[in-house]
């Protein structure tokens, strides 16, 4: 029952961070603004929870410091090219293709962790990928200049970095993470992607960019929040004995999914269309494949 509220939480607070991007434009919120606060608000919220004194979390920094900073990094460069891949392919490319990127995790779960794949978690999986592109889709006035022009390497960028996003958490929960430092290592992660951001954030206003507000701030807190809330319900599944990185990922992903699209019909007014219904159903079949 513990590892079903886990997944459940995962994919609720996974959920709210794309409903509260989406409601950055109407709280007057600088994106970029409120992805910088949020990655440090997560790192003092994940630190909070630490029982390392100062004097071990330095200590231990300096040995494992190259994988929170290289993760971090990638978590930075995974944001920036969502939403290159979103202005230049469309958004219906961008989701796509974060969404698809799936594979990547349950295929090096498999190759580097000998996790099972049998018959019920293949057809888990052949149900999911056509669930998340059927969800995903977007109207036909969806703009695809971006792939008559011959960028179709962005979205495939963007497939190979937020699957690597995936797989370098399970990595860190499996190579670097026990009872004691678990907390820490989130911290460092998110303080890592917001010290990268700051760089960013100093060329915007060099360069002529918005100036912070508290709309920001404000905003940053509350996707903070929600952030660490997902990332430390995700590393619980993950951590839990006997469960496979592959099941997990392939659950959370495809939850994402219909959290997604039940808060755009409830929340946002949005209307489903036959694609987007056809890629619930298929959703729901999935997870009930891989769980039962």
């Amino acid at each position: 029952m513990n590892m079903l509220i886990d997944l459940i939480l995962s994919i609720i607070s996974s959920a709210c961070l794309f409903i509260i991007l989406k409601k950055f434009s109407d709280w007057k919120v600088v994106t970029v603004h409120g992805i910088l606060v949020n990655y440090f608000v997560a790192s003092l919220l994940s630190y909070s929870f630490s029982d390392m004194s100062f004097q071990e979390s330095r200590l231990h920094f300096f040995e494992i410091w190259p994988y929170p900073i290289g993760i971090g990094l990638l978590f930075i460069l995974v944001f920036v090219l969502t939403g290159k891949t979103a202005q230049v392919c469309g958004i219906a490319a961008s989701s796509i293709a974060s969404k698809m990127s799936m594979v990547i995790p349950i295929g090096l779960g498999i190759i580097l962790y000998n996790e099972s794949f049998g018959l019920q978690k293949a057809l888990g999986v052949a149900l999911a990928l056509p669930a998340v592109i059927l969800a995903g889709s977007q109207n036909n006035n969806v703009n695809t200049s971006g792939f008559r022009s011959g960028l179709i390497w962005l979205p495939i960028l963007l497939f190979l970095g937020a699957g690597l996003v995936d797989t370098s958490i399970k990595f860190a929960q499996h190579a670097l993470m026990d009872d004691k430092n678990n907390y820490l290592i989130i911290s460092l992660i998110f303080a890592s992607a917001g010290s990268f951001g700051l760089i960013k954030l100093a060329y915007d206003l060099f360069s002529g960019g918005e100036r912070f507000s508290i709309r920001s701030l404000l905003g940053g807190i509350l996707l903070g929040l929600v952030n660490f809330m997902s990332l430390y319900f995700l590393v619980r599944c993950l951590d839990r004995p006997g469960v496979e990185s592959s099941f997990v990922f392939a659950v959370v992903n495809v939850g994402v999914v219909m959290a997604s699209f039940l808060a755009g019909v409830l929340l946002f007014k949005e209307k489903p269309d036959f694609k987007k219904t056809a890629g619930l159903l298929l959703a729901l079949a999935a997870i009930v494949v891989l769980t039962v």
